[in-house]
């Protein structure tokens, strides 16, 4: 298709912003906007003009990743576009024969909402003026949030849209990592082995790291810290040339991930597991010196074998398992027995008696004493009302909720609290 049939650039154009309401823009050659939905937009701080914002979009954005139009012009897949921003953008050439008669940009769109902390460190990241903050923080508010799956799925809807082909998920990826020049890492990683292999200096053995992760897995922390004492600091692994506290953080984050897979395969509730990493990680990223994140690490991954050790000691059957991590992530929501009977598959009288067979303790209790122990985390907070925790964890009044709570502490909120 090309910028001449304009009633069908316009009826795609009103599908792909009618299905996802995020911008859609036809450009010409020049990179001009020919049509745009909607009528009226917002631009953004520092580039409130569209017609700029979207020259600089389709132009390259550093030299790693350039866009050349030209070269795509003959198979005009689209291709996604991330900004230093974190906006998301899909930039889809039109053809004509074998020369690039304009464009359609899909955007700027956000895989997910921006909470304030978050925009405030990524405009931290970018030298944004404090001035300016206050701008952007509007403008992430008022962006669409499309998850990348999303993004992936309008990007291929408006090739088909376009060009009536279709095009795999796959075809999209490979086409975005091929379609530019990849920025080689300098020196030669062959070169680094013969170096090492020369001195003599080699990395710890696979077998070494399998059996700390083993330990964490089986909830022996007795057993972790003793194969952990045997690795040699010249066998570590070097992940950033320019500074040395730099790379102990990369090694660290490297070994609370697989400290995080290994505690979930030891049965540790994955929404727990991938919280502990966050804390211990977001804890390491403040540290100021080596030692202090030689310590942190180890402490990580004795917190993770605790874990998993407080949790195999009332191991469950997977169906139990299953019914228990469920709630655990879904405690801020509707929880009912036929909920989680189709979660576990299984008919809801049976896993009523299943459950209660198991635990000691009825599916509705169970949700009631974990609701109650989610309350006395909340209630850490002081600036969290009794009320709005009452509300938020589906208690239908306050003297229910204290109720409730008393049956399972022996107090009222209110004097837990206090």
């Amino acid at each position: 298709m090309t910028l001449e049939d304009q009633e069908g650039m316009q009826y795609i154009c009103k599908l792909i912003f009618e299905a996802y309401q995020t911008p859609v823009f036809v450009l010409d050659s020049s990179r001009g906007i020919v049509h745009q939905l909607p009528l009226s937009l917002e631009g953004r701080p520092l580039t409130p003009d569209f017609g700029e914002m979207l020259k600089e979009i389709t132009d390259p954005i550093d030299s790693a990743s350039p866009i050349d139009l030209a070269v795509v012009a003959t198979t005009p897949i689209p291709i996604i576009r991330t900004t230093h921003s974190l906006e998301n953008f899909i930039i889809l050439p039109l053809t004509s024969g074998h020369q690039t008669a304009g464009t359609i940009v899909v955007g700027p769109s956000l895989y997910e909402p921006l909470t304030e902390s978050k925009a405030a460190n990524l405009l931290r990241d970018n030298n944004i003026p404090l001035g300016l903050q206050e701008q952007w923080q509007h403008y992430y508010r008022n962006l669409t949030v499309l998850t990348r799956t999303r993004l992936y799925h309008a990007a291929m809807l408006l090739y088909t849209l376009v060009t009536g082909q279709t095009l795999s998920i796959t075809e999209l990826l490979l086409d975005a990592r091929t379609s530019k020049p990849k920025q080689q890492p300098v020196g030669s990683p062959d070169l680094n082995v013969s170096f090492r292999r020369e001195n003599i200096w080699l990395h710890h053995e696979p077998m070494q790291e399998q059996d700390l992760f083993r330990h964490i897995q089986n909830g022996n922390k007795a057993e972790l810290l003793r194969t952990h004492a045997t690795f040699s600091e010249e066998k570590y692994g070097l992940l950033s040339k320019k500074s040395h506290l730099r790379s102990k953080k990369n090694l660290a984050v490297a070994s609370i991930t697989l400290a995080t897979r290994a505690a979930i395969g030891g049965g540790l509730f994955w929404e727990i597991a991938y919280t502990l990493s966050d804390f211990h990680i977001q804890h390491i990223e403040e540290l100021r010196d080596v030692p202090a994140v030689e310590n942190a690490v180890l402490d990580a991954l004795c917190d993770f074998a605790d874990q998993v050790k407080d949790t195999r000691t009332t191991m469950l059957s997977r169906t139990a398992a299953v019914c228990q991590n469920y709630i655990f992530n879904h405690l801020y929501e509707e929880l009912s027995l036929d909920k989680l009977a189709e979660v576990a598959g299984l008919n809801g009288s049976y896993l009523s008696q299943l459950f209660k067979k198991e635990t000691g303790i009825a599916v509705s209790d169970y949700i009631q004493r974990e609701r109650i122990e989610e309350a006395k985390r909340l209630m850490e907070y002081s600036g969290v009302t009794l009320s709005d925790i009452a509300t938020r964890l589906h208690f239908n009044d306050q003297s229910y909720f204290t109720k409730v709570f008393k049956k399972y502490t022996g107090t009222t909120p209110r004097q837990f609290r206090n």
